[in-house]
């Protein structure tokens, strides 16, 4: 049963501060509607004192929870016409004249497209619209009494509280209680094999949230398994089992490219041929199909695997193992008493054995039977404990009515509990993790990039970017274990998926994960009411796939998803492109990413003036419409990887609320519009591209006083002055931690080593850089500031064609240097002292190195000093 619940304090705060925008007053009063703004921000005010009793009331009154749900639905629609209204004024202060119009009408909606600015008002659609929303607020008000709702009732706390003395992330390596199971593991994988068949399966068995895939990852990267197994494969299953696609996967992690193959015999072939011979380790992950026949066509490629090959297979289903394999399963039960404790204490306190923090043992003991010593439902109670150091906060978790009334629900009340207790605002960044589907690994800074553009992070503190706001929520809900990071990738992030079951419950309607299978019978199963769409990326996307898509008229995202992380080709109909997207008026949210079939985007995307978030990943553009400068709203423009795209649109200053915009890896790429200066809410530049004739000088750096994470400055041959470089200000970008500068790999006459050698030095970083890349740099010698001891945060350097340098920099002594690579320096002869630097001790150099690689450096002739075990390798020139 869904437990759908409204939180809407967030959002009412959001469109509360919307209407008191000067901006937005000074345009309503010259078009004779500011008294509308004035009624609705008083109405909002009235709704918003009773808010908090609403939502503490809903789940045990219908006739509150409809109240909420009218008041939901308002406030959607209620945000879209002030954004209009928004966008019509901010786009008439661009214009500079606010007679003309013809910029503004492309940006209206169909209720007032065709609107000149004296009849603004005076349109039946507009008006009817305004007229609408009042009566609308009138009734929603009329009911607050018949509903007893009263103000300023406290309910759960609504922020996050002040946190106890630990780090803000939860360290998931930290595993309790489970050495012996995993010591049976790697004994049942590492043991001498007893049948004949070349391959055996080791069934894993437990309920859901036990720690079954948390157990078989610690075994999966133990290092003596890693030296027993030629190949290891990992394969996420989950309830929806696909031989098609689970065969495709494997092969795909063997291979570690992405593979094409749509034909199941061809993938099984070349899956067998890419086994034979070899010991493989496979783990086939949450398997719940108890289908003999299904798994007997899924094996058989494994049948020509080297003796000795093993499967683990992990499932809540005893069935599931008998089907699977003779072998007896591990069965992984609860935690004991102790671990279990301890892993509340880890999550809730910090500490060990509760030191410090007697007055709250008893009570977690407690807490830890109500969790009946299930791992996940530990973490998930300590996530609420966290920033609750009371112990009459620990009684009132364990007292909660939840633990009682949700003993029969499919969702466990320790998740329940753990959602119930998230202030409302996290509750809506979690809730909209919906659109991901089970195992989906997603990254943290695109998740926040779609919180923002769907309006979640919302605050008053002008000193604080929305992007910090959004880092603290998901660093919360990380630490509350609603997440967790990869262990397969440590840079994303995943849920476990009973969170996503909790997810997809407490987004009712709102939130679709479109499948094939759903389509087929969509008409009848699926809420007109969806406002955020996502969908796995498949090789060719019909416009059937989307067929009442646009029926969707509230919808708000559109969001494919990637069914792996391997690149191949992809394909959609040119009728979504032209017909369906341009009409889903209300997107915040627009990704067409890998689509190597879209060439060019229509005219009309600029009928999606809500849009804030654009990704355009991996696409055949060679350049974006002019009327894409009209989305005055848009924050994130992602056209990484796009490799044919040759030009930026003219116009781009008009777009003054860009935040992000990644144009990394696009090599054709020869001009950055020289407008982005004018950008004072940039972000994200990833690429500079120093031009000879009117694009973005590098001195137009020093204007954009925000950027942070990385950039690529190329072609800086073409700097004709150091004042250029000076002016840049990379010395005052404390938050730009990546830096990579290229020149010309055209070492000809027109070089100029000493301007060159002089550009370097003015472009000194600030000391929070964390890697540094420098590409076919003309002069004799790389500048001091590369190895200056301020550069104490310094990680990652790589040195690449510098073919004049006769010398290396002096690295030895940066602290925190872990990956050094120098390529193509064709004049040293000689790798000496001066390259560890002036320490009491040559010991003392490079204390943190873990790569070290030296490639194509043919007049290398001497290396003196210490790291002796690679000084045999040298001699290849690659180490």
């Amino acid at each position: 049963m869904a437990m759908v619940e409204v939180f809407l304090a967030p959002m009412v705060t959001f469109l509360l501060d919307k209407l008191a925008s000067g901006e937005l007053l000074k345009f309503l009063r010259r078009v004779g509607i500011d008294a509308h703004l004035k009624e609705w921000r008083m109405t909002l005010l009235i709704i918003k004192s009773v808010l908090s009793d609403a939502e503490n009331k809903q789940t045990a009154n219908e006739a509150v929870k409809e109240w909420l749900n009218e008041l939901e639905i308002l406030a959607y629609d209620l945000d879209d016409l002030v954004d209009v209204l928004n966008t019509e004024a901010l786009q008439r202060r661009l214009a500079g004249t606010e007679g003309r119009t013809s910029k503004v009408r492309k940006l209206l909606p169909t209720c007032c497209a065709d609107l000149s600015f004296s009849d603004f008002m005076f349109d039946s659609r507009i008006a009817s619209k305004l007229q609408d929303t009042n009566d609308r607020l009138e009734i929603l008000v009329k009911k607050i009494s018949m509903l007893s709702l009263v103000e300023n009732v406290r309910g759960l706390p609504e922020r996050t509280g002040k946190r106890l003395q630990m780090t803000s992330l939860v360290d998931e390596s930290d595993v309790q209680g489970r050495e012996e199971d995993k010591e049976k593991i790697i004994e049942m994988l590492l043991g001498a094999e007893s049948s004949g068949s070349p391959i055996s399966v080791i069934p894993v068995v437990g309920m859901g949230g036990v720690g079954k895939t948390t157990l078989v990852q610690l075994v999966y990267n133990d290092g003596r398994v890693n030296d027993k197994f030629d190949l290891k494969a990992w394969a996420c299953v989950s309830d929806e089992f696909d031989a098609f696609r689970v065969t495709k996967i494997i092969l795909e992690a063997v291979l570690g490219v992405r593979c094409d193959y749509e034909d199941f015999n061809m993938l099984q072939v070349k899956l067998k041929e890419n086994l034979l011979n070899k010991r493989f380790l496979i783990v086939l992950d949450d398997v719940w199909n108890e289908n003999y026949g299904d798994w007997d066509i899924l094996r058989r490629p494994f049948l020509s695997g080297k003796l000795g090959s093993k499967i683990i297979v992990t499932s809540r289903h005893q069935r599931v193992a008998k089907i699977m394999s003779p072998i007896s399963a591990h069965h992984v039960t609860v935690l004991s008493d102790d671990n279990a404790l301890s892993l509340l204490d880890h999550h809730a306190l910090g500490t060990k054995n509760f030191d410090g923090r007697q007055d709250v043992k008893e009570i977690g003991e407690s807490l830890v039977k109500r969790c009946k010593n299930l791992p996940l439902a530990v973490k998930a109670v300590g996530g609420i404990l966290r920033t609750r150091a009371n112990p009459k906060d620990w009684e009132d978790v364990f007292n909660n009515d939840i633990w009682i009334n949700g003993e029969n629900s499919e969702i466990l009340p320790s998740l329940k509990l753990s959602y119930q207790y998230l202030p409302p605002q996290l509750k809506r960044c979690f809730a909209y993790c919906a659109i991901f589907p089970k195992d989906y690994e997603f990254d943290k800074s695109e998740l926040l990039y779609l919180w923002m553009a769907e309006g979640f992070l919302h605050h008053s503190q002008q000193e604080r970017s929305t992007e910090e706001l959004g880092s603290d929520y998901f660093d919360e809900l990380l630490a509350r274990s609603f997440f967790q990071q990869s262990s397969f990738n440590s840079s994303c992030f995943v849920m476990h998926d009973l969170l996503n079951d909790l997810a997809i419950s407490v987004a009712g309607d709102k939130c679709l994960m479109l499948d094939d299978k759903m389509k087929e019978n969509l008409q009848s199963n699926i809420s007109v009411k969806v406002r955020h769409l996502s969908f796995i990326r498949h090789f060719f996307e019909s416009y059937q796939k989307f067929n009442l898509v646009s029926k969707f008229q509230s919808l708000r995202t559109f969001l494919p998803l990637p069914i792996n992380k391997y690149v191949g080709q992809n394909f959609m109909s040119q009728r979504v492109l032209l017909d369906l997207l341009p009409k889903l008026y209300c997107l915040r949210v627009l990704s067409l990413s890998g689509y190597d079939s879209i060439y060019e985007l229509p005219s009309s995307i600029s009928n999606l003036r809500h849009l804030r978030y654009l990704n355009l990943t991996r696409t055949s553009l060679k350049q974006l419409p002019e009327s894409l400068t009209t989305l005055v709203n848009l924050q994130v423009l992602i056209l990484r990887n796009c490799d044919r795209l040759i030009k930026l649109p003219p116009g781009i200053e008009n777009l003054i609320n860009l935040h992000h915009l990644d144009i990394v890896n696009t090599d054709l790429l020869d001009e950055v519009p020289e407008g982005i200066a004018q950008l004072a809410s940039l972000q994200t530049l990833s690429k500079l591209i120093v031009s000879k004739s009117n694009g973005l000088k590098l001195e137009d750096l020093g204007k954009l006083s925000l950027l942070k994470g990385e950039i690529y400055m190329t072609e800086l041959q073409n700097v004709v002055n150091v004042q250029e470089a000076i002016d840049a200000r990379l010395m005052h970008k404390p938050s730009l931690n990546k830096i990579r500068l290229a020149w010309s790999n055209n070492f000809d006459d027109s070089r100029n080593e000493m301007q060159e050698a002089e550009v370097l030095n003015a472009l000194k970083p600030h000391e929070n850089l964390s890697s540094l890349e420098i590409d076919f740099y003309g002069g004799t010698k790389l500048s001091s500031w590369i190895g200056d001891l301020s550069f104490s945060k310094l990680a990652k350097i790589r040195i690449s064609s510098c073919k004049n340098c006769v010398s290396l920099p002096t690295l030895g002594h940066l602290p925190l240097l872990r990956e050094l690579s120098i390529q193509g320096m064709n004049r040293v002869k000689v790798v000496g002292v001066e390259f560890y630097g002036n320490l009491c001790s040559e010991k003392l150099s490079f204390q943190s190195l873990e790569t070290l690689h030296f490639e194509d450096m043919p007049e290398w002739e001497e290396w003196h000093g210490l790291l002796p075990e690679l000084e045999a390798a040298s001699k290849s020139r690659r180490v």
